[in-house]
């Protein structure tokens, strides 16, 4: 199992690996996999920024427990985008979690509703919103049809990250690292040329 990944002293990516998807939207093929990018802030308040695919969440979990202080839950799940490698693990979270409260734009509320049946402990943000977490404060942007309709990304104020959902995607399993210094860019460059 891939470890979680310290991004700042209270940030970590907690996303993962699948390596046994072999189509992107049933068309394009994946044959290196495709990564799935989750983090966790661990403030005065927690707040996990989207989950994965329902059928990586075990190693999930083990990264998100891992970084989570024994006996704290979960404050805050703010879904960026809706595709089920960002949201599929919604209702077990919730199941785990049951007073989290979960975080999205209008588009988003409604679709978790149509998707998980999920109305209650709802939060809903629009452009600017800022959702207060102690020491980190985060707010949120709309980018609608980045690649679905309720795509938006969330920036936290206090460290300068952006949670960019699929804005900067790109296929295949992370292989070492989640920082452009930390990987193998002769490969990379080979594969665009």
């Amino acid at each position: 199992m891939q470890k979680a990944i310290k991004i700042t002293e209270k940030i970590y990516w907690i996303g993962g690996n699948d390596r046994e998807t072999d189509l992107f939207e049933g068309l394009w093929t994946l044959p290196k996999g495709v990564s799935y990018n989750a983090y966790l802030i661990n403030d005065e308040k927690t707040a996990i920024i989207d989950t994965i695919k329902s059928g990586n969440l075990s190693d999930y979990i083990e990264r998100l427990t891992s970084v989570l202080p024994e006996g704290r839950g979960i404050d805050y799940l703010i879904v960026d985008h809706m595709e089920p490698d960002h949201s599929g693990s919604i209702r077990m979270l919730r199941h785990l979690y049951p007073e989290m409260k979960i975080v999205g734009n209008k588009k988003t509320v409604e679709m978790i509703d149509a998707f998980y049946r999920i109305t209650d402990n709802i939060i809903e943000v629009k452009e600017g919103d800022v959702l207060d977490l102690g020491h980190h404060k985060v707010t949120f942007a709309m980018i609608p049809m980045v690649h679905w309709p309720e795509s938006m990304v969330t920036y936290d104020t206090t460290d300068g990250v952006l949670f960019s959902t699929d804005a900067f995607g790109g296929f295949s399993a992370l292989e070492g690292g989640i920082f452009d210094d930390e990987l193998d860019m002769v490969h990379y460059e080979y594969e665009i040329l």
